[in-house]
């Protein structure tokens, strides 16, 4: 049997493939998003091929133009490749002539160069952009909050945005999570960081809607706070700080120093897992890139250390010493 798909089979059925997903399925409208861009981005470059039938080799030089043409890293690529692979899996649902036999299993996921050690925010440039913030008007007490709790938290900036009032157990001092895949997770809330929230609140009976909305984080114009407005007011308390040891500070940042501060912390990996709401330690493992702080931990710890310092401590070692530059 041919190991090809016709190209106007594989258009035909995405409307249908797309509209089963959030209907029947279920699956996230903006998970059902990204996947239609990538497959309408795959089907407009075989249309622009010229190309009638998709085949492996097709297939592979799609991935080498996604490199090469649009620059894509290894995440990208690779999550384009997912959305492929879903769908033809759907298209041999449908018999689809070739589907059965596509070799869509064998497509090699894309891997990134090891770039060396991932370097975070410092605790001590965690506390001075913190500190930047205006803490005494609504809208700079409104950013306090949000950036504390990405970084008291782990939040991704989607989640803390997310969260509602109703969200809040003031009895039990815990916050339930909307995560990826609509995972949900509760995490507790610390005194000080319990404090900041309440004084938000009240905060917060300033602004328009406030009495209306459920949004924890409400905008100038009354609405929830969006992403962008978020990480462009962050842009503007980074310019205000800085400089920073690290090249570009976004609200991602501040997650990722929260895992980066546990793991220097020895935090346990499947604690930190959970209360960073991810699905698998693989995506954990991520934050486990070695800081400077370690690294001179390990040297400076290592039986070789011990050994040095005893070597030039030694009479004899300074004796020779001596001897060489005597010479």
């Amino acid at each position: 049997m041919s190991a090809y798909i016709a190209v106007s089979d594989f258009d035909h059925y995405m409307e249908e493939y797309h509209v089963l997903r959030v209907d029947v399925l279920d699956h996230q409208p903006s998970g059902v998003e990204a996947n239609k861009r990538d497959l309408n981005l795959f089907s407009n470059y075989l249309h622009s091929q010229n190309i009638e039938m998709i085949t492996g080799e097709e297939t592979l030089k799609f991935i080498g133009w996604l490199r090469v043409e649009r620059d894509n890293n290894a995440g990208s690529i690779n999550r384009k490749e997912s959305s492929i692979r879903s769908y033809v899996k759907y298209l041999r649902f449908n018999q689809v002539k070739g589907a059965d036999v596509f070799p869509i299993e064998s497509l090699p996921r894309a891997r990134e160069p090891y770039a060396g050690p991932v370097e975070a925010l410092t605790p001590n440039e965690v506390i001075k952009l913190l500190n930047t913030i205006d803490h005494n008007s609504v809208l700079g007490f409104r950013d306090l909050t949000l950036y504390t709790m990405l970084y008291s938290l782990g939040l991704r900036i989607g989640e803390a945005l997310s969260i509602d009032i109703e969200d809040i157990d003031f009895d039990n001092d815990v916050v339930r999570i909307h995560g990826k895949g609509r995972r949900e997770r509760k995490l507790p809330l610390t005194g000080d960081l319990l404090d900041i929230i309440n004084k938000w609140l009240i905060y917060r009976t300033q602004l328009n809607n406030a009495d209306t909305l459920q949004a924890l984080f409400v905008s100038k114009k009354g609405n929830r706070l969006s992403s962008r407005t978020a990480q462009d007011n962050l842009k503007k308390i980074v310019e205000k700080a800085g400089p920073f040891s690290i090249d570009k500070v976004t609200p991602h940042s501040l997650r990722h120093a929260f895992a980066t501060h546990a793991i220097e912390g020895e935090q346990d990996i499947f604690v930190l897992k959970a209360i960073m709401g991810h699905a698998s330690t693989k995506s954990t493992e991520i934050y486990l890139h070695p800081s400077m702080k370690l690294l001179k931990k390990a040297v400076n710890e290592h039986i070789a250390s011990e050994i040095l310092n005893d070597l030039i401590n030694s009479n004899i070692f300074a004796l020779r010493i001596h001897q060489a530059r005597d010479s």
